[in-house]
């Protein structure tokens, strides 16, 4: 039997020989930012050494660092620009599953708090020392002093509490990195206890009443007798990656740390970034990624239509319908996100007046057109998400954000987001927030409390879009009501704008538009001054001649509102720098035509939307002069007894002209018809006499 053994064994050896080499597969993509959005990959980075951040939280400039560090340190080329070969995912591969078993992760619940992680347990004892039934410390001090607490506790203290009380016992202490939203708080730093130097990351997030989290702490003295996994020292090598991790052992002074101390800090490091990232799903956080949000190859919102993910409060009426018909106009105790594809296909032309007869309309749409991201959310939960918007291929340090206003029906403000963006070629990604207007004229006190009602919603659909940190600059639409919600939510988000890691660039507001605000002109002044100075221009639109705003002023005893003033009066005044005003009141106002002033001029109003579509590009900037030299659209008007402050009416060249427009296209209807010739005549825009076809979500053109 053995010759037939040793010829088995021989053979399957020839067969393993003449077999390719397996390798690990790399993402599928062109770009290397597309891979980099692949969790295993920022996984592996993470366990090679070369990323100092959570999964999912490092945008495409820290992803690009790691990746050329990753590269020099293993003296491959490629830098920050080439797409990751096989190769290189072997390798990053390889580097992932030694320091895995090195640290010997694996996946426990705490038997008194119930809370999951994924626990070093080649570093710790599998149980926890006794302590209190919410706080559970694991500790070894045979390894090094390394120490994980994990608790689950109720109570009214916060999260920025908890950690300004917990770090006041540490010496020289040293933030490498601190993110306070208010409610979430993570840091990672180095300081003095106990006679040693510890490096240390605290998360804890508020979360149903209580709080969650871990706090991991590492002695910077490697234990006796470690040996470093010969993966990790590539990375410990690199000059960069000593001086970063030199600062924190030696607080700040000139002392150089040894290899195997960086190799220590490094696996820390390591464990800090995998637990913490595993623990928020693991413990009442919901990731919703955009990866199956895909339309087709277009990178720009002209190219195919605008895709648009969004979040709304109203009921799903039917989960299988289309843009027109799944949701309803009524609350629902749930927030359903997802995204959507409209193409609007005669609006993409600023100013094209066609849309206005068709947008309201029934739009033809495919139900692969829309679709929801995941089943409907508890609004009980809906602090805890966070989404990744992994699909896009458009600019993704830019974001849209489109609130809607009174009387709008799902498909009229999702119509109308296309039309802004689709228009302006927004070259950034594209969110709509919907609460439950009832969709009709009469019903305004109706939509007060809806819109009132769904503020928290719209805060943590913010939050939300705002977690993925590679977005840097946030523009936003708010129209009507969506004033409203916006200037209440605002105060919640500004932990977050300030809370992003230094090397990851700042997070700020771009454009910010309020078109028709239907908000307190008091409160809005109050507001506005608080958080103007975040955003790099701020573009309010108001009217003289806005019946819906009149009948809200008249409903609250004549409270002068943001967005409404009388004919013969002047518009809102805002004293700050970056803050413009634009007014479209009618040059001649007629009482008997009150109901035929729009509240809608942000896209009924070819003037105000051709506006919107330029001032949310960001260019040209300063103020509606810049975008208009010649003085064809704005004139300057002073306002009275202000000396130097100035606001800008819209002319009455725009309605002129359309009117012209009108006679002119008359006069060729009565003119007789020309002889036809053999070529036909080319295709022209359409008439009044071809009806545009109603924009659809299908995405293609017949």
């Amino acid at each position: 039997m053995k010759p037939v053994a040793s010829l088995f064994a021989c053979f399957c050896t020839l067969i393993a020989l003449s077999s390719p080499a397996a390798h690990a597969a790399c993402p599928e993509a062109e770009d290397l930012d597309i891979q980099l959005r692949d969790k295993e990959v920022q996984r592996q980075l993470i366990l090679s050494g070369f990323l100092a951040a959570e999964i999912g939280r490092a945008n495409e400039k820290l992803m690009r660092v790691a990746i050329s560090d990753f590269r020099t340190a293993n003296n491959l080329p490629g830098g920050d620009q080439a797409v990751l070969t096989e190769a290189e995912c072997d390798t990053l591969k390889h580097n992932n599953n030694a320091v895995y078993a090195f640290i010997g992760f694996k996946q426990v619940i705490n038997p008194v708090n119930q809370l999951k992680m994924t626990f070093p347990a080649g570093l710790l004892p599998p149980e926890a020392k006794p302590s209190e039934l919410s706080w559970q410390e694991y500790e070894n001090p045979a390894v090094s002093r390394v120490g994980i607490d994990v608790f689950r506790v109720s109570g009214r203290e916060s999260s920025t509490n908890s950690f300004s009380r917990g770090y006041q016992s540490y010496n020289a202490l040293q933030l490498a990195y601190i993110h306070n939203s208010g409610s979430e708080l993570i840091a990672e730093g180095a300081g003095s206890r106990w006679g040693s130097r510890y490096y240390f990351h605290n998360m804890t997030f508020e979360y149903q009443g209580g709080q969650r989290g871990i706090y991991i702490r590492f002695d910077m003295k490697p234990p006796e007798g470690f040996t470093p996994p010969p993966e990790i020292l590539p990375a410990a090598r690199l000059d960069k990656i000593k001086k970063q991790i030199g600062k924190l052992i030696t607080a700040g002074s000139t002392a150089v740390p040894t290899e195997a101390e960086v190799a220590w800090a490094l696996i820390a490091r390591a464990v800090f970034n995998i637990v913490a990232s595993d623990f928020y799903d693991q413990n009442g956080w919901q990731e919703i990624t955009t990866k199956n949000c895909v339309f087709g190859s277009q990178k720009r919102a002209r190219r195919g239509g605008v895709r648009i993910v969004f979040a709304t409060t109203r009921t799903v009426a039917n989960k299988d319908g289309d843009m027109t018909t799944m949701f309803g106009n009524t609350a629902s105790d749930k927030i359903s996100i997802g995204c959507v594809q409209v193409n609007p296909r005669f609006s993409m032309q600023r100013g094209d007046q066609t849309y206005r007869g068709a947008w309201r309309g029934g739009a033809r749409v495919a139900n692969a057109r829309i679709k929801l991201l995941t089943d409907p959310i508890d609004r009980a939960s809906e602090n805890y998400v966070r989404i990744i918007d992994s699909s896009a291929a458009e600019d993704a340090t830019h974001a849209l954000l489109v609130i809607h206003g009174y009387n709008n029906s799902f498909n009229d403000a999702m119509q109308a987001v296309a039309r802004i963006a689709g228009g302006a070629d927004y070259k950034g990604r594209v969110f709509m927030f919907s609460w439950p207007s009832v969709s009709k004229s009469l019903r305004y006190l109706q939509d007060v409390d809806n819109a009132e009602e769904a503020e928290g919603s719209l805060q943590a659909f913010l939050a939300a879009i705002l977690r993925d940190n590679n977005i840097r600059t946030l523009d936003i639409v708010a129209h009507s009501m969506g004033s409203q919600q916006l200037m209440r939510v605002m105060g919640g988000i500004r932990g977050i704008l300030d809370g992003r890691r230094h090397e990851e660039g700042m997070l700020r507001l771009g454009q910010v538009v309020f078109a028709a605000p239907d908000v307190s002109a008091a409160v809005f002044n109050t507001k506005i001054l608080t958080w103007a100075k975040l955003a790099q221009r701020v573009t309010i639109y108001t009217s003289g001649g806005d019946w819906v705003l009149w009948l809200s002023s008249f409903l609250r005893g004549l409270n002068d509102r943001a967005g409404g003033h009388t004919p013969w009066g002047e518009p809102l005044y805002v004293n700050a720098s970056n803050v413009f005003v634009v007014d479209k009141t009618p040059p001649e106002y007629d009482f008997w035509k009150f109901f035929k002033y729009t509240h809608a001029d942000y896209v009924d109003d070819k003037v105000i939307l051709n506006d919107i579509q330029t001032v949310i590009t960001g260019q040209p900037k300063g103020d509606p002069s810049q975008r208009d030299p010649e003085g064809k659209v704005f004139k300057t008007m002073p306002y009275k007894g202000i000396a130097g402050k100035k606001f800008w009416a819209t002319l009455p060249e725009g309605p002129l002209a359309d009117a012209k427009e009108a006679v002119q296209e008359g006069l060729k209807r009565k003119a007789p018809a020309p002889t036809p010739s053999s070529a036909p005549a080319p295709a022209g825009p359409p008439t009044a006499q071809q009806p545009v076809q109603q924009p659809t979500a299908t995405g293609t053109t017949p």
